[in-house]
């Protein structure tokens, strides 16, 4: 996928190539850029396989991850480093009540990728109930605090937002380049425009988790830019 979306429309075929891979971002947004796209796969509750290419890269690249305090630089002890553990023995335990099906104690890919089909059943329910009256779709608990977390190892001023140089340095952590992560900002960022606070990571990592659009903005809140292979 990368930054390819942008120039295979018939809009783009024939244009001549901008200056820099940025300058075309730009000119993109410019011209009002794609907007959050649908989530989860509103008519039919199986995965496609870009959504579990998405899933399983959260998967190993943060779950599967057992020195995340180690990486954050927060030392054994410390409030931070206490805290952080006790919200992934929380997450992991209601991980497992939604995961684990052989209850091995481990979650497995195939496990991993049924509890998102699950949870896509689920939206789809909460959607139907709210065109009725109901309630806005949530997400699970435990993914709210995870998604939470996130944000908060990123935010590393503390000051409620992450910018580029934030964003990059975190991300570098869990083998994104540079070059990858800075593109990656720019692009759910709309060209630096929209600031990334709490609630804005909130929605776009919703939307990378379960939207069935390439072209939608949370893709990238991970820092890759390629999921099509």
């Amino acid at each position: 996928m990368c930054f390819e979306w942008i120039y295979t429309t018939e809009k783009y075929k024939n244009r001549k190539k901008e200056d820099g891979l940025v300058s075309a971002v730009s000119g993109f947004f410019r011209r009002g850029g794609r907007k959050m796209g649908l989530v989860l796969g509103l008519f039919k509750p199986e995965l496609s396989d870009f959504q579990k290419r998405k899933l399983l890269y959260e998967f190993h690249t943060f779950f599967a991850r057992t020195k995340i305090c180690e990486l954050s630089g927060w030392k054994a002890g410390t409030p931070r480093h206490v805290q952080t553990n006790e919200l992934f023995k929380e997450i992991w335990r209601r991980l497992q009540d939604d995961g684990d099906e052989n209850f091995d104690g481990k979650i497995s890919e195939d496990e991993w990728i049924k509890m998102w089909e699950s949870f896509n059943r689920q939206y789809i329910e909460q959607l139907q109930k709210k065109e009725s009256g109901g309630p806005e779709p949530t997400v699970p608990a435990w993914l709210d605090k995870y998604m939470e977390y996130k944000f908060n190892l990123l935010d590393r001023t503390g000051n409620g937002y992450v910018d580029v140089d934030e964003f990059e340095y975190v991300m570098s952590d869990f083998g994104v380049s540079s070059r990858e992560a800075r593109n990656a900002f720019t692009i759910f960022s709309q060209n630096n425009e929209r600031k990334l606070d709490l609630e804005y990571f909130k929605q776009l990592c919703t939307e990378y988790y379960r939207s069935d659009d390439p072209g939608a903005l949370g893709n990238f809140i991970n820092g890759k830019l390629d999921f099509l292979e």
